[in-house]
This record gives structure tokens, C-alpha cells and sequence, in this order.
């Protein structure tokens, strides 16, 4: 038997009497479910002393595991869940949530209290057949285009890199299954793309394009922001050629026509730089 232990007010149970939470920081959207895996930062220590036992943060590396499985403890499978992502939170288990009366030695005795600041870096949820992975690869097209609206960038690369990658094998889906999902996938690495136009990643995004367009060589939207990532790469030429394929799937297509403008006024631009730099070396 534990001793008894008093749980200050602000702490809410979560599971009478075993588990209970503080919010330190809100965090927003979905919780992870079932079987999601997890990405988390914690710090553990024991809540009768405040001595740390454990930190992924001293290690500088995020904690992963599969939620409600029993990869972890009791506490954090029935805490984490009721986590929202950016949120970090105090969770205090009873040994019985924790590690019980044999502890974890050597720095956890038998019957120990235990609280863990943990922040729910992010999930990726369990998709393990076709119509799930469809369904969550969806969920995550309309997460992402929810955050590139609200200009949240970063997060909105995630969501469509998590969809896009959900489909990569549907090597068990019928054939109606593969032909959506090599739609959604393309719209998926579409977007992508964008998301990493508006954040400066054009290697990535370029590398997005040329994926999707594999899937729909013609696809006039991928090869436009394909021609947009070699110009914010510098390759002129490259850009001018894609902006030309463009001009071919796309015949008189006023948005390659300006395009092409805009990079030629940039080479323009980048040569005569280029040029004032040598010759203030040699001069």
C-alpha cells in the first residue's frame, strides 16, 4: 500500500483517485486516439520531493510511442489522450498508473507518486487499411487547408506531408480505392507544395511538385508552383523551362506568360548583381 498522498485543488482528476491533470498551456485541435502514435517532451519527476528522474528535454530528443497500447504507463496512455496538440500539462498518477509497488529503480522507489510535465508535440493516427488511410489522409488535406488559410504555414506542411505519406502503400486497396487515392495524394503534394512556397522551402517544394507529377504529369497548378520553387532557387533556366511546359499543357495561360516575365526580370536582375560583385573585386 501507497501512502496517502493530498492532491492540491488545482489538479482535476482524470481518473478518480489514480490520475489527475493541470493545464500549463492550451493547446488546440484534435485529441489523439487509439493507437495513434505520439510525439511528446516530458519531464518526470517524483511528486512528494520534486526529485527528476527522467527528461526527454535534458536529451534534446522528443519521446514517441503508441497511445493505449501499453508501450507506456497507465497515466500517460489515459492522460495523453485527453491532450489537444501544443498543449503541455502536469499529469500525477498513483503508483497503480505508475510503476506500482515494485517502482523503477533505481530512481523510483516502490509506491511512488509521480507527476510528468508533458507537452503533446504531435500525432499521427492509426491507419492500417486502405479505407482508414483514405479517411485519414482526407482529415488531414482539411486540417492542413484549415491552417494555410489562418497563414499558419509550418502546420499546415505538416497535415498535407502526414495525408500524402498515409498514401504512399495502398498496395491492398481495390482499384476505385487506388485511383482516389492517387488523386488525393497529387492534391496532397499540391498543396504541400504551396505550404513550402509561403515558408521559403523550395527545395522541398520543388522536390512535392515533381512527386505529384508523377501521378498527373499535366496537372497546370503543380507545374506553375514547380516553376515558382526554381525561381526561389535561383535555377532561371530551369523555372523558364517548366514555365514553358506550362505554356504547352496550358496554351496562352496568362499566368505563365507573367511568370516568365518575373523570371526573366529576376535573371536579369541576378546577372547584373552578380556582375557589380566581381567587379568591385577586381577593381
Amino acid at each position: 500500500m501507497s501512502d496517502a498522498v493530498t492532491i492540491p485543488e488545482e489538479y482535476i482528476p482524470i481518473v478518480d483517485g489514480l490520475l489527475w491533470k493541470k493545464i500549463l498551456q492550451e493547446g488546440s485541435g484534435d485529441s489523439p486516439t487509439k493507437k495513434s502514435n505520439v510525439n511528446v517532451h516530458y519531464v518526470g519527476t517524483l511528486f512528494t520531493t520534486g526529485e527528476k528522474f527522467d527528461s526527454s528535454r535534458d536529451r534534446s530528443a522528443p519521446f514517441n510511442f503508441k497511445l493505449g497500447v501499453g508501450q507506456v504507463i497507465k497515466g500517460w496512455d489515459e492522460g495523453v489522450k485527453t491532450m489537444k496538440i501544443g498543449e503541455t500539462a502536469e499529469l500525477v498518477c498513483h503508483p497503480d498508473y505508475g510503476y506500482g509497488a515494485s517502482g523503477s529503480p533505481p530512481k523510483i522507489p516502490g509506491n511512488s507518486y509521480l507527476k510528468f510535465e508533458v507537452e503533446l508535440l504531435g500525432f499521427q493516427e492509426s491507419a492500417d487499411n486502405p479505407t482508414a488511410k483514405l479517411a485519414l489522409a482526407n482529415k488531414k488535406k482539411e486540417q492542413g487547408n484549415t491552417d494555410f488559410k489562418a497563414g499558419e504555414n509550418t502546420k499546415a506542411s505538416l497535415a498535407y506531408k502526414e495525408g500524402a505519406d498515409l498514401l504512399k502503400d495502398m498496395s491492398d486497396a481495390t482499384e476505385e480505392q487506388q485511383k482516389e487515392s492517387q488523386q488525393l495524394r497529387a492534391a496532397l503534394l499540391s498543396n504541400l507544395a504551396a505550404a513550402y512556397l509561403k515558408i521559403k522551402e523550395n527545395a522541398k517544394a520543388a522536390e512535392a511538385c515533381q512527386t505529384a507529377l508523377t501521378i498527373q504529369p499535366e496537372n497546370v497548378k503543380v507545374i506553375y508552383r514547380l516553376s515558382q520553387a526554381y525561381l526561389g532557387l535561383s535555377e532561371f533556366e530551369e523555372a523558364k523551362k517548366i514555365a514553358q511546359t506550362g505554356l504547352e499543357v496550358a496554351p496562352g495561360d496568362a499566368t505563365f506568360t507573367s511568370l516568365l516575365s518575373v523570371i526573366n526580370a529576376k535573371q536579369a536582375a541576378f546577372k547584373k548583381q552578380q556582375q557589380a560583385a566581381y567587379s568591385k573585386m577586381f577593381s
